[in-house]
């Protein structure tokens, strides 16, 4: 049972009635396991829970709840309309992520892809269906990338041997497309079918009466959309076909102009779709470390003054060559040149893959008045692609010496792709030379507390991702 409760812990939090009974509720276990399945988990996926799915295989029962979701999802459209052909491929694509043939990652990396395909073939029966449209490809783009960007991922395919991914899923693509008809289909419909069956009658067993006319309703609409399948299924079979095509073809140049990735150190490529792909997420979820159609309070300073200047003549660090070059515009115009003295404390969050002796740091009061990872996002104007952070490391002035670095507010950031998004920025940051670090002077890595995953997915998932182990990353060291 301990599994079995784990998994549903994945998608939602346990009724007051199930902890407050010591888990000897079974009335409430039932109704847990109806709100669980009912929702409509295919459309409401975060980018974390999205990026995480190649791991799912690991975690009992989650795996086959995922799946149980996306059909009641699939079908509840379905209903809504059997004769929108769009809904029956949106089904097809649930299948077809079935099919044995296909490994953890693939299986993962293509529900990443068919989650966005199901959304757009959704539409009315007049909707065009055999082509995917730009914007959707692009999302999928960047969410592969994010997907491929987790460390337990790059960790799989390190172990794999998969050195270039997108050629992989298109490969893996190509193949599944050739084993693709009604009878396959039906097959993995019938399977799921039997499970989702088998997990309602034990809500139905253990629920409340108040559950048991809906359930009985799900019941028979899985039952009558299964009627329906043997006809329908044939009829999406040309548009799922052309659809898969089009996909195979731009993984397939994905992997081309990835010629350099490798499964440590995957190529940052598709930086338009990229960061497209992000502003697109931001307007829809809204973190709430982001600012939208907000005029930005502290502007970015711009060029340096004489004072500035004179203190790089002085000895403070300049900024006209990596890894300091131009950093001084992530300030505002409260930018000075300060001595840290010996024996005081500087912070700095970072990632598990990032270099501990870096330009980004801020003094103790500052990190401690922090609360949380968006409150450390909003104030210090940190995209994720800067720093997924996670992690802390404390570095103490040695004696018989001052540290010479910058100091002032962190500029508002303006997103690159879209200008009406911005992170507030305001806190005071230290920018220094990490040549000027004493190795010896750094503390141990430790965590944050706010989790390594999005803002937007639950900190309890965080149990399931294999967490990194803190260990420092200093640049220059011998590896």
């Amino acid at each position: 049972m301990s599994d079995f409760t784990s998994a549903l812990a994945w998608f939602t939090a346990a009724p007051k009635e199930w902890i407050k009974s010591g888990q000897k509720s079974l009335n409430a276990l039932g109704l847990w396991i109806w709100e669980t399945v009912q929702g409509d988990f295919s459309e409401n996926q975060s980018v974390g829970q999205i990026a995480t799915g190649t791991v799912i295989s690991m975690i009992p029962v989650v795996d086959q709840i995922c799946d149980v979701r996306d059909l009641v999802a699939n079908c509840r459209n379905i209903h809504k309309d059997s004769n929108n052909i769009g809904a029956w491929v949106a089904l097809c694509l649930t299948l077809i992520g079935l099919f044995p043939t296909l490994g953890s990652f693939a299986k993962g990396g293509l529900k990443v892809a068919f989650l966005y395909l199901r959304k757009a073939v959704h539409g009315g029966a007049g909707k065009a269906i055999g082509k995917i449209d730009p914007g959707t490809m692009i999302k999928i783009i960047y969410m592969l990338q994010r997907f491929l960007d987790q460390p337990v991922v790059r960790k799989t395919l390190a172990a794999l041997k998969i050195y270039n991914p997108y050629k992989y899923l298109a490969e893996q693509l190509r193949q599944l497309m050739g084993k693709i008809n009604v009878n396959a289909l039906l097959k993995q419909f019938d399977k799921l079918l039997d499970a989702t069956k088998k997990l309602l009658n034990k809500a139905a067993d253990w629920g409340p009466q108040s559950i048991k006319q809906p359930i009985k309703d799900l019941l028979a609409l899985l039952s009558d959309v299964r009627k329906q399948a043997n006809t329908m299924l044939g009829k999406a079979l040309d548009p799922l076909t052309q659809i898969l095509g089009q996909l195979a073809r731009r993984l397939e140049k994905e992997g081309t102009n990835a010629h350099t990735a490798y499964a440590d150190s995957i190529a940052k490529h598709s930086h338009k779709a990229h960061l497209m792909g992000e502003a697109d997420l931001m307007h829809k979820h809204k973190p709430d470390w982001v600012d939208l159609g907000k005029v930005p309070q502290y502007k970015q300073l711009d060029k340096l003054t004489k004072e500035h200047k004179d203190a790089i003549i002085a000895g403070w660090p300049g900024f006209d060559k990596p890894p300091l070059k131009d950093k001084f515009k992530t300030f505002d115009n409260s930018m000075n040149a300060v001595e840290i003295l010996p024996g005081e404390k500087l912070y700095r969050v970072l990632a598990p893959n990032s270099n501990d002796n870096s330009i980004c740091w801020m003094r103790e009061a500052e990190f401690k008045a922090l609360k949380s990872k968006a409150d450390w996002r909003r104030c210090f104007a940190v995209w994720k692609d800067w720093n997924a952070n996670g992690e802390y490391v404390v570095y103490t002035v040695p004696p018989g010496q001052t540290l010479k670095v910058w100091e002032g507010r962190a500029a508002t950031q303006i997103h690159e792709a879209d200008k009406t998004i911005s992170l507030e920025g305001g806190a005071v940051q230290i920018v220094l030379n990490p040549a000027d670090l004493q190795r010896h002077s750094v503390g141990k890595r430790q965590a944050t507390g706010w989790g390594y995953t999005d803002p937007e997915v639950a900190r309890d998932i965080d149990k399931f991702l294999g967490l990194p182990k803190l260990s420092t990353n200093w640049y220059g060291d011998k590896k």
